[in-house]
């Protein structure tokens, strides 16, 4: 291909197609990132209960026979890492999964036992892109 000599209406040519080219990419980000929502669950008599997505989520802590304590979630949806915020952060994954009659399932988490849970302490569970707060 021969040289040619930028002419002014090409470099217009050049400049609008740009600024197409990245209106669009811009737009199709901004359109395409869903926020991931914050849902706060306060633990209350071992037990709460939140709705994502038009599905509800049960959550409760039980205290096992050798007096350690386990966070049972049912939900439709598989729940990801369960993590303590803070020095050190604590990363907890589900240890076992119970199918219940129905749709939902059980995801048991075991808490540590040398954490006290106050209501200072910021619990995040992921469940289906949103983020659930969970205080005891």
């Amino acid at each position: 291909m021969a040289a040619e000599k930028l002419t002014t209406g090409r470099l217009v040519q050049i400049l609008v197609v740009m600024a197409v080219l990245i209106t669009a990419f811009i737009w199709r980000t901004l359109e395409h990132n869903e926020p991931a929502t914050m849902v706060k669950c306060s633990v209350v008599v071992g037990a709460c209960s939140v709705s994502l997505n038009a599905e509800t989520i049960e959550i409760k802590t039980e205290n096992q026979d050798d007096n350690s304590r386990v966070l049972v979630v049912n939900s439709v949806y598989e729940p990801g890492e369960l993590r303590l915020l803070g020095d050190p952060e604590i990363v907890i994954t589900s240890q076992k999964i119970m199918k219940s009659a129905g749709e939902k399932s059980a995801y048991i988490y075991a808490l540590p036992d040398d954490v006290k849970y106050e209501s200072t302490q910021k619990w995040i569970l992921i469940i289906d892109r949103d983020q659930l707060v969970i205080n005891f």
